[in-house]
Order: structure tokens, then C-alpha cells, then sequence
């Protein structure tokens, strides 16, 4: 079109030229799914997911862009009237240059380098007269290529281009007025296209008149299309996300129509949809088939018969594995039952979205299949939800989700039981998914008369041995039970995690990601599944959901994070690959490919390799040895790491990577998040500065001090004071101030840190900070749950921590009471014994005398010694000696020695006035606990306690193997039972 004033011009002109610019923009939004499809193929779920972006969001985006093409024509026009010689026109193009301006830098000077307005006035009025005169003398300069259209063309490409790139790229998730500004760069750009275009065909013909009723009919089928098309895209997580975060218009018309949907209907639900055939491609198919999962709590692979074990521990997963496909490197996503198990319901690695505040509304398993017509029922003990309870609320309300629930603890026996009288009652021709959880091999380990092994490497480990086998019995019992009753049942068995005896240092299990902890049976036998196949590729517990939709056709949500294992079942060679894995604890994280295994410490941020399959014991780290297998490992595992909570519906700020590995604690993160305290977001600074308070890494030091000094954001000031304290940087004033702060969390968070420092003047709050946390009077036990601290056990270390070295003896009755919590025991009984409190002597021998964890006998037993109460003791520097022999006086009743030995793997011979007594529990050959220091029982004869004296002696005479005898106790039996 050629240069000419607004007036007197058809109004049909106008509309023509609308037109032009409507399909100028629809081009652009046909290219930008192009582009994204391309450029972030792989966080699609599949090729169908691009589509749905052409058919529900561009004609949204199309919709509500239409009407902003009359003003792209009015603008233009306004232009072209200046490049005439119009001045009112002049003048209008600059108002609008400036006001476009003005709103810019408002947008972009929000940081607190423009927190006061004597810098941040000039800056905007500078920048609305630049804006102003810019616009001024660009508008009709760009007007006038209209007699020059491929030029007038090439101009706007270059700005469609330049403005996506920058919305796109440039600044990501910070100043969204110069996102703002970007896009209406990249659409006028794309406008100048189509007025182009329409500047080199002249006055509108027929045909362009034609064109504009089609445009105008496009438009108005999208506006009616698009109610349809937002509910659509309801379901369409994934595609939601990728778009918000990577196509500025198509991201931006989803963000619109995620604000704008209605309420949800609170009337009755409809009936869920059929399944459409052939909707989900599938290996495998279970239609028609119930389904069962069974998980045994705290069983590793490598004491399952089926696995290899010399024992015959488990002869009906045996079977199972017989007629279906067992896994031979399967992994748990955390060692802890809780999560582990809401990961698996979930399909996600839960423990890192909680740590991020993220993952509460996650759906499950049951939920998923409750949709589709399924009857769910779940049969698992309270245990369940043990760990960091307070991080599952709604999955521990709802039952994960299950229709049917039954919460207790309860054998084989009794499971079949309430598995058969569940069944008795559910209709038949509606599929059952049940979901039963057996506890047995739990510590602590409890003798099974029918399963008893003996001769193992330690006691310990033939108890743990017979339970598996009990479990295994319970496995057999459910799946015979659902055959006879329900036939063609898929069955999938597999463990919540490992079970550690001293292979790196520790006991039982939540501590580590080595193979024995995270490492877990799994075997799946069913329809189209191939028996008695091994399949060597690394996978996942979290894989199991996946797999179960994909062969049930069901649609798989798009924040899944395992993959489909069904072509592996199904025997498809192009399936078989290295796999991959993920574990981690609050100290460790995992990635598994193949035969290697990366295992990072994340507070020092070190890696090894190792290689199980010829280094069982994972003790020989190969990083130097292969430094680009290494490299990759850690890329896989930043790369895992990162992409924890992208998929979430956060509700709140979208943290930087950094933050996020810091959140999690990673050390590796603390330069990064560091630095984060010079962002100019106060709402990054505030969390970058906590996170340096949690992460307590000496590199943050410098960039503390220096927020300390200079930031003008009090929360920000507070925190890196606090980091500091907890660094042992002089002490500020603001951190003691803090322990008078009307906050009662700014008075407790500065009370950690003084109290980490031995600060006396912190236990007054420390003390009311223990009463706070106590468990509740008659919390837990009615259905067997141990009671518990109403704080994480990883805070609740920090908290005793600082407790012992400020020596808060006003806590010591709180901290009695803190040994209900089996949990937080050990750690108790180690402040405990720090603050040399009389008031503990009682409680902590009553505990020692019946403490069913092995591995906390011996905190109770330092607590002991550190308050001066036992019976016998070693001299403070004892040295290895084969014997030990001592007299001691004993009570009227009968009497059980208590031993504290140096190494848990030594052998203990205890004869008691000549007469040898038979072995301690937990004792034989190898001992019991491994590395380490160990608690053993021996019960004393009635004739060693003097017969009927009030008092007698008692000569003992105690044999080693190995090591030493730390102390003795002798306590009244009745303290045993």
C-alpha cells in the first residue's frame, strides 16, 4: 500500500490490510511451532503433542491476537500520515513511542539498583523521551518503504526473528516488561510483512476482498473453537509446560487461558472415557488383566534366591521370575519407604519435589486407574508414611489415592486374610489393581521358627535372612490367593529399597546409594511378558507406572518421569540399551547406565565410578581410569538434577538451577547460589541467602560479607549474618539481636547458630524449641506406629547438634522425652551424653537394656559411660586383649549382662563363675554389626546372682576374638522382656 493519509480511505481497505497482518501473524505462529517442535523435541512425550499446539493453541493465539490487527493497521496508518507531513500525526506517533517507553523502564527498573527514585526518575523520563523521539523520526522513515515492499519485508522479518529471539532467550523469567516489549517487536515485525505484501498488490481486488472473508471466517471459528480447545489443553500438561517456557506467543495465549478457564464443576463427575484403541502405543497388553503389585519392605536384591543367593530365601519369587521376566539392576529412586514408595505410586522422583515444595499434587497410580474404571485397594502397614511424615500429608490422607485401604501392620497370614474377604466383596468384570506391602524383613529382624537359617556371616543377617523368607512366604500367599480367585492377574514384585550390614560403614538402610541400599529385586509375570527371561538394562522403580498405563492403552500424564519397560518385557531387542537410574539421600545421589555407577557425596561434591559387576564391593573408584565415562555420568546426573520440578506446577517463584541444586542440598551448587545474592530479585537474593545459611559452605563466604554490608533488603542482611555465625565468622550484631526478635523463627534460626557456636545465650530458645517439637501426648501407637518429633531428622540433628555444644541442660527433660522418636534415638542419646545430665542415667539404661536397633545400642551405651554410670569400664585408653576377666556384685533376680565391644565383628566367649554361658544374641561366628563398635546381651544363670543373698558376686570372664571390652552393665532381666 502506498503512503497516504488516514482519511477519507475505505473502510473495506482497512480491513483488507487486517487481514494481511492476521496472516502474517498466523505464519508466525506456524513457524514458532515448527521451531519449537524442533529445537525441544526431546521434552515432548511423542510427535502428536507438536500437533496439538497447531490444533488447540494456535487458533486460541489467533483468536486473540485478531482484533490487535486493527491497531497494527491504525498505527501503521498513523505512520504513514506523519511521513506526509502531518504533525498532529507526528506528535501522536511520539506519545505512543514515549508511553511504550515509560512502561518499559518501569517494567525493567523494579531491582534494587533502582530502588530509590533519584536514580530510577531520570532513568524513565530519559527513557521515554529517547522512546519518544525514536518513534518520531523511525515511524514515517519506515512508512515510507512501502514503495519499496521487499525491503519494507525484509525489515519485518528481521525484527520477527530478532523480537522471538530475545523473548525467548534473552533474560529468561526476569523482567517481563521487556518480554512485553520483545514480543510486540516480533509482531509488528511480522505486521510489516503482511502490509508489505499488501503494499505490492495495490488497491484490494476481488480476490484480496475474497481472502479477507476467509480470514475473518478463520478467526471467528477459532473464537467459538476456543473454550473447546482450553478445556482440551486442560489434560495437556507437558504440552503446557514446554510451550510457557519455550514460544513466547503460544506460551504465552496457554498462560492466558490457564487464568482465564472457569472454576471446576462441582457436580457429579462423568463417566470416564473409553479407552481408545491404539491411542497409546503399546507393547504390551494387559486389558482385561487385574493387576497386583507386591513390595516387600527393605529387601536387596542380593539376598533374593532368585538373584543368585546361595540361601534359598525366596522360592516363590523364584517361581514368578520362572514364568516372567526378572530385572537384574533395578533401583529405587531414595532408600527411605516413604519415598521410595510415593515415587513408585507416582511415576517421579518425589524426594527432590518436596525438597522444592513441589509434588503434593501428584497423582497416583490408583488414581490414574480410578479414572479409567479401575477398583483399587491397598493393604500396607502405618510404617509406611514413618519417615519425614510431615512431607506427605495428602498422599498419607488419601491413602495414595486407593478407594480401599487397609492401614496396619499384619503378616503373611493375616494380609491373606484381608486380601481374601476384600476380594469375597469386589464385583466381578471391573478390573482390580491391589497393592500389597509386606514389612517383615524390616529392622528390627524377628526370628521366624519356620524360616530359620544359621551359620551366616553374622546373626544378624540369618534373622534378616528368615524374614525375607516370611515375606517371600506372604508374596506366594497373595498371588495364589488372586489366581485362584481373580485368573490372568499380572503380577509385579519388587522391594522398597536395600538393607545394609556394614558393606560401607553403616547399618540398615536411608544412608547411602550403594548397591545394597538402593539396589532391589524386580520381576513382572503376566501377559505378553517373556518367561523366564533376565533383562540386564539398568531401570527404575518409578518405570513401573509408565509400563502399566502404556499396556493398559491409558494415556500417560505428561509429568511422568520413568519410561516404558514394555518392549523389555515383551522381548523387543531394539529395546535393550545401558538403561538409567536414579537414587539419592540427603547426602548421596546416584546415577546408574549400564555396568557403572557415579555415586557423588554431595556436601564435599565428590564422585566416584564404579564398575559392581567386577567390583562387588564398590572400592575401587575407576574415574581416572576412565575419565570420559566419568565426565558423562556427571553430565547425565546435572542434567537429572536440573530438570527435578520443570515438569510441577510450582504456585509460587521458579527458582534458578543453582537454587534448585542448593535446595537440595548439593555443595557442589554454593559458588552458584552465591552469587545469587546479587540478583536483583529480592525475592532469589532472600532464598540464595538462607540457602547459603543451610548449605554452610566456606565458598559463599565472601559474597555473605558482602551482602551483609551492602544489600538494602532486610531479610537478605538477616540470613547472611546468620551464614555467617553458622561459618564461624565474628559474630554480628544483627545475629544476636535475633535471639530477641518478635519472630519466633528469626529467634530460632539465630538460636542455631549461636547454639553451633557454643553460645550459651541461645538454650532458652533451643530449650522451648525442643518442647515445641516434642511428639503429642498419646500420639502413635494405637496402630503400632512408633511415636515421633514433630521436625525432619535431618533438622532435628542440627538442632541436637547445637543443643550439646551450647550445653542446654534446661532441654534435658525435653531431649528424655525425644527418645520415643527410634529415629532421632541414637542422636539423643549422643546430646545426652555430651551434657552429662544425671536426669538421662535412668531412661538411657532402660533403653540400653532393650534397644531393638543394633546399631543405636551402642550411642546409648557412650551416653552411659560419658555419665559415669555403668557397672564395669575399660581404662580410658584401652588396649586390645584376648580376655577380660572382673567381679561383679549383682542384685537379688535374675540379671542380664550388657557388653560394649570395640568391634562388631569379634566373637564373644562369656563364661560366669567357671560355667560357660551360651552365645550372646547377635553374636557367632563374624559377630554381629559389622565395623564398628556393638552392643551384645548375655543372660546370666539364677546361681551367679547369688542364689537367695540380698547381694552375691558374680566372677566373669570374658574372650575376644578381636578388639576390646569398652564396659558392663548388668540389668534385672525383667528390663529384656
Amino acid at each position: 500500500m502506498s503512503a497516504r493519509p488516514l482519511r477519507g480511505v475505505p473502510l473495506p481497505s482497512a480491513l483488507v490490510d487486517a487481514a494481511a497482518v492476521v496472516t502474517a501473524w498466523a505464519a508466525m505462529l506456524l513457524a514458532e511451532n515448527v521451531a519449537v517442535g524442533v529445537l525441544w523435541s526431546q521434552q515432548f512425550s511423542a510427535a502428536w503433542e507438536v500437533s496439538q499446539a497447531r490444533r488447540l493453541v494456535a487458533p486460541m493465539a489467533l483468536a486473540g491476537l485478531a482484533p490487535a490487527s486493527l491497531l497494527a493497521v491504525g498505527v501503521w496508518r498513523l505512520a504513514a500520515r506523519a511521513q506526509a507531513g502531518a504533525r498532529l500525526a507526528t506528535r501522536a506517533i511520539a506519545v505512543l513511542g514515549g508511553g511504550a517507553a515509560l512502561g518499559i523502564s518501569l517494567g525493567v527498573s523494579q531491582g534494587r539498583h533502582f530502588a530509590s527514585w533519584v536514580v530510577r526518575g531520570p532513568f524513565v523520563a530519559v527513557s521515554a523521551m529517547a522512546g519518544a523521539l525514536v518513534a518520531a523520526w523511525a515511524a514515517p522513515r519506515v512508512a515510507a518503504l512501502a514503495k519499496r515492499p521487499v525491503v519494507l519485508a525484509a525489515l519485518g522479518v528481521a525484527l520477527a526473528v530478532t523480537g522471538w529471539l530475545t523473548d525467548a532467550y534473552v533474560l529468561p523469567r526476569l523482567y517481563p516488561a521487556f518480554h512485553w516489549a520483545s514480543l510486540v517487536v516480533a509482531l509488528g515485525g511480522a505486521a510489516l510483512v503482511g502490509l508489505a505484501a499488501r503494499a505490492s498488490s495495490g488497491p484490494p481486488t476481488r480476490a484480496a476482498r475474497g481472502l479477507t472473508v476467509a480470514v475473518a471466517v478463520v478467526v471467528l471459528a477459532s473464537i467459538a473453537w476456543t473454550p473447546h480447545a482450553a478445556q482440551l489443553l486442560e489434560s495437556l500438561t507437558n504440552l503446557r509446560i514446554v510451550l510457557v517456557e519455550h514460544a513466547p506467543l503460544l506460551g504465552r495465549t496457554v498462560a492466558l487461558a490457564t487464568r482465564l478457564r472457569p472454576a471446576p464443576d462441582d457436580g457429579t463427575a462423568a463417566a470416564p472415557p473409553p479407552i481408545a484403541p491404539g491411542e497409546v502405543a503399546r507393547s504390551l497388553d494387559w486389558t482385561g488383566h487385574d493387576l497386583v503389585l507386591v513390595t516387600v519392605d527393605a529387601l536387596r536384591a542380593d539376598h533374593a534366591s532368585a538373584y543368585g543367593y546361595v540361601r534359598r530365601t525366596t522360592p516363590n519369587l523364584d517361581a514368578l521370575a520362572a514364568e516372567g521376566t526378572l530385572f537384574e539392576s533395578a533401583y529405587c529412586p531414595t532408600p527411605h519407604t516413604s519415598y521410595s514408595v510415593t515415587s513408585m505410586m507416582t511415576g517421579k522422583y518425589l524426594r527432590p519435589l518436596l525438597e522444592l515444595g513441589l509434588g503434593q499434587d501428584s497423582e497416583t497410580w490408583a488414581q490414574d486407574l480410578r479414572r479409567y474404571g479401575w477398583r483399587t485397594a491397598a493393604f500396607y502397614p502405618p510404617a509406611v508414611f514413618f519417615i519425614d511424615e510431615d512431607r506427605f500429608p495428602r498422599f498419607e490422607e488419601d491413602k495414595l489415592g486407593f478407594e480401599y485401604a487397609k492401614v496396619e501392620f499384619a503378616g503373611p497370614e493375616l494380609r491373606e486374610q484381608q486380601v481374601a474377604a476384600y476380594l469375597d466383596g469386589a464385583p466381578a468384570g471391573v478390573p482390580l489393581f491391589l497393592w500389597v506391602h509386606f514389612f517383615e524383613p524390616h529392622e528390627p529382624y524377628v526370628l521366624h521358627p519356620q524360616h530359620v537359617f544359621t551359620g551366616g556371616p553374622s546373626p544378624d543377617v540369618d534373622a534378616y535372612d528368615g524374614e525375607v523368607a516370611e515375606a517371600d512366604d506372604g508374596v506366594g500367599r497373595v498371588v495364589r490367593l488372586v489366581r485362584a480367585r481373580r485368573p490372568g492377574a499380572v503380577v509385579v514384585v519388587t522391594a522398597d529399597h536395600g538393607e545394609e550390614f556394614g558393606e560401607h560403614g553403616g547399618r540398615y538402610h536411608g544412608t547411602t546409594v550403594y548397591e545394597e541400599q538402593v539396589r532391589v529385586p524386580l520381576v513382572v509375570a503376566g501377559a505378553g511378558v517373556r518367561r523366564a527371561a533376565r533383562v540386564a538394562t539398568v531401570v527404575q522403580s518409578i518405570d513401573l507406572l509408565p509400563t502399566a498405563l502404556s499396556a493398559l492403552g491409558i494415556p500417560r500424564p505428561a509429568r511422568l518421569r520413568g519410561r516404558d519397560l514394555g518392549p523389555l518385557l515383551a522381548g523387543d531387542a531394539r529395546a535393550l540399551d545401558e538403561g538409567f537410574a536414579f537414587a539419592e539421600t540427603d547426602d548421596y545421589a546416584l546415577v546408574a547406565a549400564d555396568g557403572d555407577r557415579l555415586v557423588c557425596e554431595r556436601r564435599v561434591a565428590a564422585c566416584a565410578l564404579y564398575r559392581p559387576g567386577e567390583d562387588p564391593g564398590e572400592r575401587r573408584d575407576r574415574a581416572r581410569d576412565e575419565p570420559a565415562r566419568f565426565e558423562h555420568l556427571r553430565a547425565l546426573l546435572r542434567a537429572v538434577e536440573r530438570d527435578h520440578g520443570r515438569y510441577e506446577e510450582a504456585g509460587g517463584p521458579t527458582w534458578p538451577e543453582a537454587l534448585r541444586r542448593g535446595i537440595q542440598g548439593e555443595a557442589e551448587a554454593a559458588p552458584d547460589v552465591a552469587s545469587l545474592l546479587d540478583d536483583a530479585d529480592p525475592v532469589i537474593r532472600r532464598k540464595a541467602a538462607a540457602v547459603c545459611f543451610a548449605l554452610r559452605a566456606p565458598q559463599t563466604v565472601p559474597a555473605l560479607r558482602r551482602a551483609l554490608a551492602r544489600d538494602e533488603d532486610d531479610e537478605v542482611r538477616r540470613w547472611s549474618a546468620l551464614a555467617l555465625a553458622r561459618l564461624g565468622e565474628p559474630l554480628q550484631p544483627p545475629a544476636e539481636a535475633m535471639l530477641r526478635d518478635p519472630s519466633r523463627d528469626w529467634r530460632r534460626q539465630a538460636a542455631l547458630a549461636l547454639g553451633e557456636r557454643g553460645d550459651p545465650r541461645a538454650c532458652e530458645e533451643l530449650a522451648a524449641w525442643w518442647s515445641d517439637v516434642m511428639p503429642a501426648a498419646g500420639q502413635g501407637g494405637a496402630d503400632g506406629e512408633p511415636l515421633r518429633l514433630a521436625i525432619d531428622l535431618a533438622h532435628a540433628q542440627e538442632l541436637l547438634g547445637a543443643t550439646a555444644k551450647a550445653r542446654c541442660r534446661t532441654a534435658v527433660p525435653a531431649l528424655v522425652h525425644a527418645l520415643d522418636d527410634v529415629r532421632a534415638r541414637p542422636y539423643v542419646a549422643d546430646a545426652l551424653g555430651a551434657l552429662a545430665d544425671d536426669r538421662a542415667r535412668a531412661p538411657l539404661l532402660a533403653l540400653l537394656a532393650t534397644e531393638p536397633y543394633v546399631t543405636t545400642r551402642p550411642h546409648e551405651a557412650r551416653a552411659l559411660l560419658a555419665l559415669g554410670a555403668r557397672d564395669w569400664a575399660a581404662p580410658a585408653t584401652p588396649t586390645a586383649a584376648p580376655a577380660v576377666q572382673v567381679a561383679l556384685a549383682v542384685p537379688r533376680g535374675a540379671q542380664k549382662l550388657v557388653v560394649l565391644l570395640s568391634d562388631g565383628a569379634s566373637a564373644l566367649d562369656v563364661s560366669a563363675d567357671g560355667a560357660a554361658l551360651p552365645p550372646a544374641p547377635g553374636d557367632g561366628a563374624g559377630g554381629a554389626g559389622g565395623a564398628g563398635e556393638t552392643v551384645r546381651w548375655i543372660e546370666l544363670p539364677a546361681r551367679a546372682a547369688g542364689g537367695g543373698a540380698a547381694l552375691g558376686k558374680v566372677h566373669l570372664d570374658l574372650r575376644l576374638s578381636a578388639g576390646t571390652v569398652l564396659a558392663l552393665w548388668l540389668v534385672p532381666t525383667g528390663r529384656l522382656d
